[in-house]
């Protein structure tokens, strides 16, 4: 199936009604691969050695995320260069907080507190990136419970820091738990898509208070 065999609103419909039909699949895994080279090429240009490995993974996961969670909903353009400047902006945003957000925290190591240091982990969505939905959560409570006590802490690298484990540790559970959402139906994708932001945008508050 090539991009250019229906339009990309149409792709785009097809995405958010079924995943898994060959169209979806072709916008998706060109939407990853543009994704997963700019991250790369912006997190090394702009920002050299400051974001790991890891921390560029993170950062396509996050505009994935999304993207699937309301912002290609709102994209009213018809080509797909259109569309590729649409996530570029997204990934160069994303890149940018993620960059702040780690010299922030060399800052914070050298002289504030590990309580500074989360509440700069994650930084909640701007409004107009929020996804207002709520048809529950279906994910498991072990899952729910794992996911609340990560934001909880501000992060990967935070919750690693308090839950004496590795980040990498954190990283697998994590994709795990992506892998259980991934194989759920379209409508419970959205909906553990939606809670995870919006428990994200709770918990941030909720740490700046």
């Amino acid at each position: 199936m090539h991009l250019d065999d229906m339009g990309i609103q149409a792709q785009i419909r097809r995405l958010a009604v079924d995943r898994r039909s060959p169209e979806a699949r072709a916008l998706y895994l060109c939407l990853a691969s543009y994704t997963e080279r700019r991250v790369a090429r912006v997190g090394s240009r702009r920002y050299g050695d400051l974001l790991s490995g890891a921390e560029r993974e993170d950062v396509v996961g996050e505009v994935l995320l999304q993207l699937m969670s309301g912002s290609l909903a709102r994209f009213r353009g018809d080509s797909l260069p259109e569309l590729l400047g649409y996530v570029r902006s997204i990934a160069d945003r994303l890149v940018w907080r993620a960059a702040q957000r780690k010299i922030r925290e060399r800052h914070a190591l050298e002289g504030e507190g590990a309580e500074a240091i989360r509440a700069w982990t994650v930084a909640p969505p701007m409004p107009d990136e929020m996804v207002h939905l709520d048809h529950g959560n279906p994910l498991s409570d072990q899952d729910a419970r794992y996911l609340e006590a990560l934001f909880a802490a501000g992060g990967r690298a935070a919750y690693a820091r308090d839950a004496g484990v590795s980040r990498a540790a954190v990283t697998q559970r994590v994709q795990r738990i992506r892998a259980r959402i991934a194989a759920m139906s379209a409508k419970d994708q959205l909906a553990a898509e939606a809670w995870a932001q919006k428990l994200a945008v709770v918990s941030a508050l909720q740490r700046e208070a």
